[in-house]
Parts: structure tokens; sequence; C-alpha cells
């Protein structure tokens, strides 16, 4: 299993302003998509704990996120063979190191479900001092656009990150909704 500090800006942007940035990268950029499916259970909400799902580029992961000490939060990854995430996509639970610490964490497994799925269709450009990714979302009928800049040197990528936002005219105040929230936002709306 995988474990690092997840340190990320994350803004919504407007279609123009994602067309434009997706062109001005293009060369730059790898382009896939995936598939989250993220689960839920009263005990994952009330600890602030996202699990999810990710299919890409025919590999599956399972995530948990939490809140890390200070900024930012800990995510930890686990590799999954495609029958292991078709059980769990078929809302089935099994032991594995995530499920073990989600145990251990006071998690009920067999009260997780399935709340929704996301496909995103992901523009990864490497940059100095991080990774941007340009997102286009499509979940329960709805579409956005999100630019996020997951920071590898923290010194480095908030430069990169500021250069970014005055480069492209765009505004940062602080993070925008999680993915996870803004599907989760637009379920109670129907």
């Amino acid at each position: 299993m995988e474990e690092n500090l997840e340190i990320e800006y994350k803004i919504l942007l407007s279609r123009e302003q994602f067309d434009n940035l997706a062109h001005y990268y293009d060369h730059l950029a790898h382009v896939y998509t995936q598939t989250n499916t993220y689960f839920t259970s009263d005990a994952l909400q009330a600890k602030r704990i996202a699990l999810r799902i990710r299919e890409k580029e025919s590999s599956y992961e399972m995530t948990v996120k939490t809140k890390a000490e200070g900024t930012g939060r800990k995510e930890y990854n686990l590799a999954l063979t495609k029958d292991d995430a078709r059980f769990f996509l078929e809302g089935g639970m099994k032991d594995n190191e995530i499920t073990k610490m989600l145990k251990d964490m006071d998690i009920n497994l067999s009260e997780i479900t399935i709340l929704c799925r996301l496909k995103t269709v992901r523009h990864d450009i490497p940059l100095e001092g991080g990774m941007l990714s340009l997102d286009a979302n499509y979940y329960n009928g709805q579409e956005d656009y999100e630019m996020e800049f997951e920071l590898s040197d923290l010194e480095e990528g908030k430069k990169t990150f500021a250069s970014l936002l005055e480069k492209h005219k765009l505004q940062y105040t602080q993070n925008c909704q999680s993915k996870l929230t803004r599907a989760i936002s637009s379920l109670n709306k129907k």
C-alpha cells in the first residue's frame, strides 16, 4: 500500500477557461479517462473519510483519504486486480490493507454502500514543483471543469501555481469543493 500527503490547489473553471488551458498545454498533456466510484456509510461521513475505487487505463486502485495533521490530506492507495475491483464495485467487501485500516478506525464494512460514480477526462501536465491536472467531470447528469495543481515540492509548487494564475488570469482564494462533495451535492438536488 502506498501512503502520501496530498497537498493541492483546486479551482473550478468555466468551459471556456478549461478549453483555453487544455489547448495551451496540449503538447505536454497526457489525456485519459478515469472513473471514480465513491462509497459511503454513516461512520465514514462522521469521520470525514473518503473511500473510492478508481479505474484508470485498465488499472484499479482503492483509496482512502483522511485529514492530515496540519496541511493537506493523508492518502492511502492500494492497487487492485480487476476481479477484486469488480467484487467491491458489485457491493462486496473483503479483507485487504485498506479494509483492515477501516476496521481499525471502527468502520463497520457491512454498512458501506456505493454512493455515486464520477467520470473524469483528465489532462495531466507535469510542471516545475508539481502536476497540473485539467479535469472535465461528469456525474449525476451534471458536468463541471476543474484545475488541480498537486505539489511535489512545496516551495517550487507555490511559485509555479502563482505563475499559472497570473499567466492565465485565474483567481484563487481557496480550494473549491472536492469532486466527491460536488457529486453528493448534486444528489441532494434531485
